[in-house]
């Protein structure tokens, strides 16, 4: 940088060039300028470290989908392979049966397809009961007997005042 002897120099030769009318305006208009240019060397730095973060994003994300690619195919592998074993337990049960076969008076072969539990429903006469106790409690007055209930009065907050 300079040091403030050569910005005396420099400060001398603009008064006795410039005058002491135009130096307060050449001043201005120097400082302006420089003032633009500080503000247009922190904008390059500014997008210089935004395509430095956004490059390092990118390689972040080319990482992860490399990490998700391997997941995928190494899950692809395995169910392959259960598909496989799946497919050779099948043909093994399909296979027809030996000496202790269900023709041959052994036990029946497993069933293929699991059915669901029982999950026993409500009877018809069930059902008509709950209806006729709805029906009664639809044709029971909403309000209980004895005398009219009115609403809460209001909070003494809510109230308006009258001032006389």
């Amino acid at each position: 940088m300079l040091d403030f002897s050569e910005i005396l120099i420099i400060g001398g030769v603009a008064l006795v060039v410039l005058g002491p009318e135009k130096l307060p305006q050449a001043a201005r208009t120097l400082g302006s300028w420089v003032g633009r240019m500080q503000q247009y060397v922190s904008q390059v730095r500014g997008d210089f470290d935004r395509e430095f973060h956004l490059a390092d994003l990118r390689k972040l994300g080319e990482e992860a989908r490399a990490s998700a690619r391997s997941v995928e195919t190494s899950l692809q592998t395995t169910v392959s392979s259960v598909e496989s074993a799946v497919t050779d337990a099948r043909a093994q049960a399909m296979a027809p049966p030996g000496d202790s076969g269900w023709s041959a008076g052994g036990p029946p072969p497993p069933p293929l397809v699991f059915h669901r539990r029982y999950r026993p429903r409500p009877s018809i006469d069930d059902l008509s009961l709950e209806i006729e106790q709805l029906k009664r409690q639809l044709a029971s007055p909403l309000t209980p007997a004895g005398p009219r209930r009115r609403l809460a009065p209001r909070a003494r907050i809510n109230r308006v005042r009258v001032r006389r």
